[in-house]
This record gives structure tokens, C-alpha cells and sequence, in this order.
């Protein structure tokens, strides 16, 4: 029996020292960004956003060409629109779900052009749609905390804005994670628009 138990115990000890100088496999996991980061992520996208928006959107909001108003009733011409919308990407800060969104929105209003006249203001242009006002302080947009529920690589998000201050309160979006970025992939304005 004790030469049992020596032999057992001398095969133990070789394969030991076998082993010696080997290094432990390293397993490498994919690394996960925390609330935190993510948090910070949104609040720089939204804030990217309207800094952009303010230097470069508004100047295309002033030079909209998608919106034939040369008969009675406005008429939406989609090829000019995608060429519009094709702007907003160019800021980084949208993603394709963004521009897919704003043509449902912009389709949704063309159904009410219909019956509205081209001399008039008409559907979806009563108010600043990406500020979701007429007036306000636009430099809050710049700077406003956010508050996100994350989950995965989708995200509802609230642009924090004083409920007492000049803009009237929080802004929702819906953000995706791409390859490591927030986007912003839809504006929650109240337009009072069906978007189907």
C-alpha cells in the first residue's frame, strides 16, 4: 500500500514539474463599456448633434428643396429629400434608422399637404423639428445632462433641458450603439403627426 501511494504520489510530482514554466491560457473576452461610458457616449452624440445642427443644420432648414410648392398643394419629392437627409449623416451623429424615421415623418406629413395650401405654412414645418420649438435657448441643447435606459446597443434617452428654463423641458430619442458609437436614431418631438 505505501508503494501505492509513493507511486501516485511521484506521478503527481512529475506531471507538477512538467507543467513548471508553462504560462496559464489567457481567455480574452470581449470588453464591455459600462453604464458610465455608454452615459457619456449618448450625452456626447446629443450634444455633437446640435452643436453641428447649429452651425450646419439651420442653414438647411433655410434652403429646403424637397418640397415642391410651385402647384396648389405642397408635393414631397423623395429623391430630394434622401439628398437632404444625406446632410444629416454627414455629421456622424445619426445613423440609417434616423434618415429612415425623418422620410416616414416627412411622408406622413406630405398625406396632409393634400389638403393644405402651398401659399400657407403647412404640416411639419410650424415649428423647428430638430429643437422641437419655434424659439428658445439653443446653447442649453449644447450642454443639457442626459438620462438613458440602455439596454444593449439600443437606448431611450432624455435630453435633460430645464422644465423652468426657455425650452420647456427634457427631449427623447431613441439611440442605437454602431461599431462602438451612440447614434441618434429618432427624435421624439410631438409634432402631432401620425408617422405610420
Amino acid at each position: 500500500m505505501k508503494y501505492i501511494l509513493s507511486i501516485s504520489l511521484l506521478c503527481i510530482f512529475l506531471a507538477a514539474c512538467g507543467d513548471k514554466g508553462k504560462q496559464p491560457e489567457t481567455v480574452k473576452m470581449p470588453v464591455q463599456a459600462t453604464y458610465s461610458e455608454d452615459s457619456t457616449g449618448i450625452a456626447e452624440t446629443l450634444h455633437a448633434f446640435f452643436k453641428w445642427y447649429g452651425e450646419t443644420g439651420e442653414q438647411l432648414i433655410t434652403r429646403i428643396d424637397f418640397v415642391d410648392t410651385k402647384g396648389p398643394h405642397p408635393l414631397l419629392d423623395e429623391a430630394l429629400l434622401a439628398n437632404y437627409l444625406a446632410e444629416y449623416t454627414k455629421s456622424g451623429t445619426v445613423n440609417a434608422k434616423f434618415v429612415e424615421n425623418e422620410t416616414k415623418f416627412y411622408r406622413a406629413c406630405a398625406e396632409l399637404w393634400k389638403n393644405e395650401n402651398s401659399d400657407e405654412m403647412f404640416s411639419g414645418f410650424d415649428l423647428d423639428h430638430y429643437y422641437c420649438q419655434q424659439d428658445g435657448d439653443v446653447t442649453e441643447f449644447l450642454k443639457a445632462p442626459v438620462s438613458a435606459k440602455i439596454s444593449g446597443d439600443f437606448a431611450t434617452v432624455q435630453l435633460l433641458l430645464d422644465p423652468n428654463g426657455p425650452n420647456g423641458g427634457p427631449r427623447s430619442f431613441e439611440m442605437n450603439k454602431e461599431n462602438g458609437k451612440w447614434l441618434i436614431s429618432k427624435l421624439g418631438c410631438e409634432t402631432g403627426i401620425e408617422v405610420k
